[in-house]
């Protein structure tokens, strides 16, 4: 009466494991991707429910043939299982790499013979030496004395299962604090499945010829795949953990809402000067003033903060902020990561490059003021020869009026030489701006007369607001500028985004621009009539500051189109 008993604890037992196991691995098969520890796990979890399935099925039977067809049956998972535990261990520990077509192929070689020889046992002695059912309690019993094929399995199994575990041990018992009660559950968790199959081989078997192994490690895979989840080990593993987070550059704290230390890694250390442990420590104890308030964490970090911070008495600019743990959008109760980046070397490069543009600027300024005295000394004594002319001499009057129209060109190009150093340096800091506003914007400030806008489509670009509403305030002038020539001027200017949302464009519909031409537009000093020709280079020099390229085609309706590619051209 007792083993009825102990077999229908058994047959509950088993189908509650094969049902439960079933469900935690579809979920973790379903909810991440082939690549990752929780896939593998999953994927183990299906096997192991399946060993369970068939005891079900090997419990339930009466007859030789179907007590050993379950018994068959469950050899799939048996041999399957230190396979796939494997593949988990591996990918666990940052290892997936090794895991190429042909190396599971050769793993494979021993368990394919397992399963012949098992699925054969009926007609030879090579994995049992006999099969004999006994009934006890009016329970049949299959007798299957081990033979050589078994005891190859059992010491194959048993060299993947422990390879694996050692890989996971090795990297968990390596972690610092922060994974140290992750560890052993997880330690434990491993344990009691591999101790429950020892005793069954061992012939400790509450249920003769039943393995509990499925059983116990369904009930143990349930805090394992809570830790999976939970712990997010399928993007961030231990050995991941110790070979990135202690080797970054810059420092990182990792602490509680109430900021006492989780973790630190090197560089964090090396910045608070730390000799003594961090963890479980208060940070604002050993924390920089200069990341402090009143005591606690600068309100600054919860955005982005600027700030120096003397290391080996030299001082350092960092930038700091303070961020959950949690996905985007959500706080997480459990702590937070304050970061702090390097920035000394960009500040300096930042400063430098400042320095050159007003460098620049300077001497551009310069020039223009010291072409201003001699043009304007030249443009006096071309006054003072025409005063002096006689009404017959015209042949000269019209080459000093030549000189006059030399005279202009300088000064425009004298009094556009600021402007071209200024708009010629890079954007350092792009805000959101609205192609329609800009363009709208820089629209009201051309004398435009009878032009009319039409902005077709509209986006928001990283710029700078003003330079780039200059550019447009050029181009505008620039089509007011096609019809003062004598030729059709333009009625239309046309403004959209660029298929893909690449870029913008700008059109109008006036006499356009040759093709011959258009190469030439873009350089200094050449106009498409009366201007300056410093309108579109102005416009070129803005567009090239962001990073941009600039490019004339023909217009939709025969005018010239301006093509601004916003995003870098491969090469």
């Amino acid at each position: 009466m007792c083993h009825r008993l102990m077999y229908v604890a058994g047959l509950v037992a088993y189908s509650g494991s094969a049902l439960v196991g079933g469900l935690l691995a579809v979920a973790l098969l379903v909810r991440y991707d082939r690549r990752k520890p929780a896939f593998a796990f999953g994927l183990f979890l299906l096997v192991i429910g399946f060993w369970a399935a068939a005891y079900v099925g090997y419990l339930a039977s009466s007859t030789e043939v179907w007590l050993l067809g379950f018994i068959q049956l469950s050899y799939l998972s048996v041999v399957t299982a230190p396979i796939v535990w494997f593949a988990f261990a591996l990918r666990y520990t940052d290892r997936g790499a090794w895991l190429s077509r042909r190396r599971l192929v050769l793993l494979s070689v021993v368990p394919a013979g397992v399963l012949a020889l098992v699925w054969t046992a009926g007609s030879h002695s090579y994995f049992y030496t006999e099969t004999v059912v006994r009934t006890v309690d009016g329970v049949s019993l299959l007798e299957t004395p081990p033979a050589i094929g078994h005891r190859i399995n059992v010491v194959y199994s048993y060299g993947l299962l422990l390879v694996g575990t050692g890989l996971i041990v090795g990297e968990t018992v390596t972690n610092n604090r922060l994974y140290r009660r992750q560890s052993l559950v997880l330690l434990a968790c491993l344990s009691a499945p591999w101790l429950a199959n020892g005793l069954f081989h061992l012939g400790v078997q509450p249920i003769p010829t039943a393995d509990l192994t499925p059983v116990v490690f369904v009930i143990t895979g349930i805090p394992l795949a809570v830790i999976v989840q939970r712990a997010e080990l399928a993007g961030f593993v231990p050995v991941a953990h110790e070979r990135v987070f202690h080797t970054l550059d810059d420092p990182v704290f990792v602490v509680t809402t109430s900021n006492r230390v989780l973790d630190a890694n090197r560089a964090a250390r090396e910045l608070v000067d730390a000799t003594g442990p961090v963890v479980e420590a208060d940070i604002t104890e050993f924390l920089p003033e200069a990341l402090l308030e009143d005591g606690a964490l600068h309100s600054g970090l919860d955005t982005a903060m600027e700030c120096a911070i003397e290391v080996d008495g030299t001082p350092r600019q960092y930038l700091g902020r303070l961020r959950g743990t949690g996905s985007r959008g959500e706080t997480d109760p459990r702590g937070r990561i304050l970061s702090l980046t390097d920035i000394t070397v960009q500040k300096r490069q930042q400063e430098s490059l400042e320095a050159k543009n007003e460098q620049l600027e300077r001497l551009a300024g310069v020039v223009s003021h010291d072409l201003s005295t001699p043009l304007a000394t030249a443009e006096g004594l071309v006054y003072l020869m025409k005063t002096d002319l006689d009404p017959s001499q015209s042949e000269i009057r019209r080459s000093l009026a030549d000189l006059d129209t030399v005279h202009g060109r300088l000064r425009e190009f004298a009094e556009g030489l600021p402007a071209l150093a200024r708009e010629s340096t890079d954007v350092e800091a792009p805000t959101d701006c609205d192609l329609e506003t800009t363009a709208r914007a820089a629209w009201n400030v051309v004398e435009t007369g009878d032009l009319r806008l039409v902005v077709e489509s509209t986006r928001t670009f990283q710029a700078d607001a003003n330079r780039l509403q200059q550019a447009f305030e050029n181009l505008f002038q620039n089509a007011v500028d096609h019809g003062v020539d004598g030729a059709d001027g333009a009625t239309t200017v046309r403004v959209g985004l660029l298929r893909a949302g690449s870029g913008f464009y700008l059109e109008d519909d006036g006499p356009g621009i040759p093709a011959a031409r258009r190469e030439d537009m873009l350089a200094f000093g050449v106009s498409t009539g009366s201007g300056s020709g410093y309108g579109l280079a102005i416009v070129r020099t803005i567009v090239e500051a962001h990073g941009w390229s600039l490019s004339l085609t023909d217009g939709s309706d025969g005018g010239v189109r301006f093509d601004v590619e916003t995003r870098p051209r491969t090469p």
